[in-house]
């Protein structure tokens, strides 16, 4: 996994409107993800009763995260673009309803605690360096906690890969096309953010890989599954 990436100075006019324009669309995607991810914890600790409590721990981390970010909002004079956000995640979000309900907790794990976990983390990575002083250590902070949470996928799904190899591979055709689609619509915010939508994909693919050999997955088959699925999404 490539290092994180230490805060520098940046040029960015985090004062001007067209910063806080995007600035207000990319925090509302941050904003509503974290709350999301807070709903699936909870919801996985309902699937997983023996893990309860640190499923709701972690749900409970995604609560304050939002908190957190919705405090670097204030911060710039930026108010979250919720509506946006909930546009752009109800797909993902459906999908890990739908698991939910057919009671297939490997895609439950997989979309949380694969995909969203590993899309967080590539997205908060890239965004330290250019990150504003106020945001910059929530942020870092921050991605302590997600490599927490994508662990638990990890760890749950490792001994189990025999039998679910199938269905982690099924779910990520599904949903990482979802997941890396909603970059279409805020490419141009995230550039002016600072942050490269292309090597956004690129670190959300080499992080889902190394997620997929850690469960299981031979390095080779790995890749050439991200990278597919990378493709399809940017097609």
């Amino acid at each position: 996994m490539s290092a994180t990436a230490a805060p520098r100075p940046s040029p960015l006019a985090y004062d001007s409107p067209t910063y806080r324009q995007a600035y207000s669309r990319i925090n509302g995607m941050v904003v509503v993800g974290e709350g999301l991810a807070d709903r699936h914890f909870r919801r996985l600790a309902k699937l997983l009763p023996h893990d309860r409590e640190e499923l709701l721990r972690l749900g409970a981390m995604e609560a304050r995260h939002a908190r957190d970010f919705v405090g670097c909002g204030r911060n710039l004079g930026v108010k979250a673009d919720a509506a946006l956000a909930h546009r752009l995640l109800a797909p993902l979000h459906q999908q890990f309803q739908r698991a939910e309900a057919q009671g297939d907790l490997v895609s439950c794990l997989v979309i949380q605690c694969l995909i969203i976990e590993c899309f967080a983390v590539a997205a908060y990575r890239l965004y330290l360096p250019v990150a504003d002083p106020y945001a910059a250590p929530i942020t870092a902070a921050v991605m302590t906690d997600e490599r927490e949470h994508l662990n638990y996928g990890e760890q749950w799904l490792r001994p189990r890969f025999a039998a679910v190899a199938h269905q982690v591979e099924a779910c990520a055709r599904r949903a990482v096309p979802v997941a890396l689609g909603m970059l279409a619509e805020l490419g141009d915010d995230l550039t002016t953010l600072g942050i490269d939508p292309a090597e956004l994909v690129a670190e959300f693919t080499v992080l889902f890989q190394e997620s997929l050999e850690a469960i299981g997955f031979e390095a080779g088959a790995a890749r050439r599954l991200g990278n597919r699925l990378a493709a399809r999404a940017l097609a």
